[in-house]
């Protein structure tokens, strides 16, 4: 985010500041994206998409610790997300947690297939 820039506050609740996160994220404005998703987390700190996200933001900032306390989370509001584990499993994998990675990545492969 410049720092020029205005930020309104958006009207409704955590799925707007979502909605902002995920534009920042895309964007590559990672700390802004953080930040939003941070915002996402107050309003709703059940919401599994705002931690999955953030958790995905980390990751590709290189906060591989914090990515995976956020994984952690949403699975926790959300033990089916198949993205989720596989996402976590990617990143314990560049963490060089490998037997882990991989039963992360399994578990959210054997969730999509429906096993």
């Amino acid at each position: 985010m410049k720092k020029h820039e205005k930020i309104e506050k958006p009207s409704g609740g955590g799925e707007t500041w979502v909605r902002h996160a995920d534009d920042r994220m895309h964007r590559g404005d990672y700390e802004a994206a953080v930040g939003f998703y941070d915002r996402a987390i107050e309003n709703d700190p059940t919401s599994a998409v705002a931690w999955h996200n953030k958790a995905n933001v980390l990751d590709l900032m290189g906060r591989y610790e914090e990515a995976i306390t956020c994984f952690d989370t949403a699975l926790r509001f959300d033990p089916l997300d198949a993205e989720c584990w596989y996402n976590k499993g990617i990143t314990l994998k560049k963490m060089g947690n490998d037997d882990e990675a991989a039963a992360c990545i399994n578990r959210g492969v054997h969730i999509a297939m429906g096993r």
